[in-house]
């Protein structure tokens, strides 16, 4: 009986020890951001993260603790020992690939690993282009350096306490007694709540918080989170919230207050960039010399100055853009055609106007579900990266920027068309920054810089041309990007963006609106400027309408921001956390617009 006790505390340990490690791990691989905190506090990361690493160490010693319970009553242990060993190396070889795909995306995401890569595994080659050569290299070396060093320990610890033979009846109930503390360790205690990501949060420091959690933890329970939306984020009784979310709803039968067009019908292109946030823009209070084009542009256009992205990635953001939709904190509307097909969107309602349309993107349209959504909003020509040639590609996404813009200006030049709805979306402002221009060493802001020369040279030959008489140019990006890296995946400056509307069909200009509001509200506030109906637009506002409520909303992973003119509140659901909270109206208005928005997903 000793010896299966022995072997299933040796395995419960050497599980918690080797969860236990991952902090320092984490905290030494992030150094830039871990340095500005003392020993102390990496203690009390250690310690607050510690019931989480309980809970995963529980459930990777569960399938041995069966095991030791069936050999009771087998006279061999040989048998049982070389399965204990396959599935300590399977485990090892799982939780290794979490461990370092967590480090390293953990830099560009600002959030532990979730189930969020599984979205885009349906394109493996758009996911490979993220990273470069180095950083791959790097990941398989620290991969094979930490599964080899986890198996050797535990081979070598295996040989000396993993031993027992002959039967045993009388350990099958000291056995089955120890499961029931493991499996309070899973659970995280005799409570009522059970173990959740909050549980490790102790400190106003977010990166602390995510220090915290257990990388392989947080991955297992996204991927085996409800994919219900009506069960999700059940915050209040319908009843209350549909009263809660009214103020945030657009009004029926509001009017504009300002009207900036001078053509009924003027063509239209969306220049959409990539991960292009006001924090890298002079002219927000960004970076210097990074967009100078753009600071020249935002001297010239209209400009929207509190603007909002709605979510942190391309799949999300597009649909907030073009749909009018808000984002989800825990998927991606996207990735669900049979949904995305029943949603209002502005090239249709274009559509239907007689706008002639057309989409330009130097990379793989398939990736997310992208094609599909195009389709079903009305995309009659779709450009992608199997339109253009070799030497005109970058090394890992796709066509260069100034190559895709070029190619639109040769669309509107060859295509007689009128009116026309064109949009593009750039790509080389994408981690991992491919550009054939080094001027920044920073390689993201060296990116940005490539990008903001391509626009720069992209609206001086449309200015050249008759087109820029009757054309409203509108530029955005599809989200922000976490720059610099310490930053908070749910702050509010994670997710100010510009918005610039350029063009001959403009009748006011330059001309600054401070009006806090967001990529969802786009949709409404075109469409009204253009006297087109949008009532289908159930999320979208009008931003110059009199009497909406002015306000901006954004996810972050399992979480969401609001900011109005009376503050802002950040929620953490993950944690159960108010992260912020200027006034104590915005919190349950938050959580009801929330709510409201998974009951019309499951609705769709």
């Amino acid at each position: 009986m000793k010896s299966r006790l022995k072997s299933l505390a040796f395995t419960y340990l050497f599980w918690l020890v080797l969860f236990i490690l991952q902090k320092p791990i984490f905290l030494l691989f992030h150094w830039n951001s871990a340095c500005r905190y003392s020993f102390t506090e990496w203690l009390r990361t250690i310690y607050h993260g510690f019931p989480m690493d309980l809970s995963m160490a529980g459930y990777f010693t569960l399938p041995i603790l069966v095991l030791l319970l069936v050999s009771c009553f087998f006279s061999s242990d040989r048998i049982f020992g070389i399965i204990a060993k396959v599935l300590a190396i399977v485990f090892l070889s799982f939780g290794m690939l979490v461990l370092v795909s967590d480090l390293f995306l953990y830099k560009y995401w600002g959030f532990r690993l979730d189930a969020t890569p599984l979205f885009y595994l349906s394109s493996p080659k758009e996911v490979a282009a993220s990273g470069t050569a180095k950083e791959y290299l790097s990941a398989l070396l620290l991969f094979s350096l930490f599964l080899g060093g986890s198996v050797w320990a535990y081979l070598k610890l295996h040989k000396r306490f993993f031993s027992f033979s002959g039967k045993a009846y009388v350990a099958f109930l000291p056995i089955l007694l120890l499961g029931g503390v493991v499996f309070i360790a899973i659970r995280g205690g005799v409570g009522v709540s059970t173990m959740n990501a909050g549980r490790c949060y102790f400190s106003k420091e977010i990166f602390l918080n995510h220090a915290a959690i257990n990388p392989t933890w947080n991955f297992i329970s996204a991927c085996f989170s409800s994919k219900r939306f009506d069960v999700q984020y059940r915050f209040m009784p319908d009843e209350e919230a549909h009263e809660r979310v009214l103020p945030l709803l657009p009004v029926e039968g509001d009017s504009t207050t300002v009207r900036l067009l001078n053509a009924s019908r003027p063509n239209v292109i969306f220049l959409i960039m990539e991960g292009i946030g006001s924090n890298v823009i002079e002219t927000l209070g960004g970076e210097k010399g990074v967009t100078p084009n753009l600071d020249r542009l935002m001297s010239e256009g209209i400009l929207f100055t509190h603007y909002y992205a709605n979510s942190f990635r391309t799949d999300r953001g597009l649909v907030s853009i073009l749909s009018g939709y808000p984002a989800q904190p825990t998927s991606s509307v996207m990735k669900y055609p049979a949904k995305t097909q029943n949603m209002a969107k502005i090239p249709l309602s274009l559509k239907q106007a007689g706008y002639d349309l057309a989409f330009f993107y130097g990379g793989d349209d398939n990736f997310t579900n992208l094609h599909s959504y195009l389709v079903t909003s009305g995309f009659e020509k779709i450009i992608t990266e199997k339109d253009f040639g070799h030497s005109e590609m970058s090394a890992k996404w796709g066509a260069y920027d100034h190559v895709v813009l070029n190619r639109l200006l040769q669309d509107v030049d060859e295509n007689p068309r009128r009116p026309f709805f064109k949009s593009i979306l750039t790509l080389n402002s994408h981690e991992p920054f491919d550009v054939p221009m080094h001027k920044l060493a920073h390689p993201y802001l060296n990116s940005v810089a490539y990008t903001d020369s391509c626009i720069g040279a992209f609206v001086e030959q449309l200015r050249q041309r008759d087109v820029w008489n009757d054309l409203l140019l509108v530029i955005m990006p599809d989200h922000a990007f976490r720059y610099p890296e310490d930053m908070s995946s749910s702050c509010v400056e994670r997710h100010e963006i510009p918005m610039l509307w350029l063009g001959g069909a403009l009748k006011r200009q330059p001309m600054r609106v401070d009006t806090i509001c967001s990529q969802m509200d786009l949709a409404r506030t075109l469409l009204s400027q253009l006297d087109l109906p949008a009532d289908d637009f159930i999320f979208s506002k009008d931003i110059f309408g009199q009497r909406t409520h002015k306000f901006a909303y954004y996810a972050f992973p399992d979480g969401f921001g609001l900011l109005d003119h009376s503050g802002v509140v950040i929620y953490d659901n993950a944690a159960g956390v108010t992260q912020r909270c200027d006034n104590d109206t915005l919190l349950p208005m938050g959580k009801a617009f929330l709510q409201s928005l998974y009951d019309d997903l499951a609705k769709r």
